[in-house]
């Protein structure tokens, strides 16, 4: 790693430990180009750390996708209790994420859909809480810095899954999110990128290209299917996928 992607993870770092969030990156560490960003970001995740999974999404089935990997202490699996007050936006969004059962190694040849579906696992219902270590955020930060900065991930919550998915419609799956025990949302599909196991294979592609790979046992989140909702006080979170199960959380 270069001496600039090291200075930006090590700020980011200190924000994300409970350090004054950012205006910005000095103009010196600040990414310029996707590659810069990702070195950035990989950075941060070694610093903070194993690795635990990854989140990918694109802004609709077109799109670039784009990706952040996710280190262990902010993945967690079950019902949690996490302090509201640790997060400076707490925005919350319902997602489906993949538990890998098998390795996907760097190869000559990509990974065919059949190949990445069947290195799955599970499927997870999943609370994400986004999050970002600038003061500014969304609109004073640049989508770079944004993606340097873990694409914006504050925490993830894996909860139950289903080992038998593939028959499940999850472009247009039921979800309900409930927070602070109001029913927020209620509908079909939702993902913006439409078929959250696009993304995966996509992800199981993109990572070999940068020296990096999908591992049994990480979980990969693929987007919301709610939009975001600031949580603004303590509140119980529940998020229910048809087919899979709930996923919940207890912000105190």
């Amino acid at each position: 790693m270069n001496d600039s992607s090291d200075q930006a993870a090590s700020l980011l770092e200190g924000a994300l430990n409970g350090g004054a969030r950012l205006s910005s990156l000095p103009s010196e560490c600040r990414p310029r180009t996707s590659e810069e960003a990702y070195r950035i970001q990989q950075r941060l995740v070694e610093r903070l750390g194993t690795r635990a999974g990854w989140k990918v999404g694109a802004a609709s089935p077109e799109s670039a996708p784009h990706y952040s990997a996710l280190p262990a202490r902010l993945l967690h699996e079950g019902h949690v209790e996490l302090p509201w007050s640790g997060f400076a936006v707490g925005a919350i969004e319902a997602e489906v994420a993949f538990r890998m059962k098998q390795d996907l190694l760097p190869r000559d040849t990509p990974y065919t859909r059949d190949e990445v579906l069947a290195a799955v696992g599970s499927a997870h219902a999943a609370i994400e809480i986004v999050d970002s270590r600038f003061r500014d955020w969304p609109d004073g930060v640049d989508k770079l810095s944004q993606l340097a900065d873990l694409q914006n991930n504050g925490c993830l919550v894996i909860g139950d899954g289903e080992p038998a998915w593939h028959a499940l419609p999850l472009a247009q799956v039921e979800v309900a999110l409930t927070i602070g025990g109001q029913l927020v949302v209620s509908g079909q599909g939702g993902n913006p990128a439409g078929d959250p196991a696009s993304l995966l294979v996509w992800l199981a592609n993109a990572l070999p290209q940068c020296g990096q790979a999908l591992r049994a046992g990480e979980f990969v989140t693929c987007g919301s299917y709610t939009g975001k909702i600031v949580a603004d006080r303590p509140v119980e979170v529940e998020a229910v996928f048809a087919g899979i199960g709930r996923a919940t959380l207890r912000l105190t």
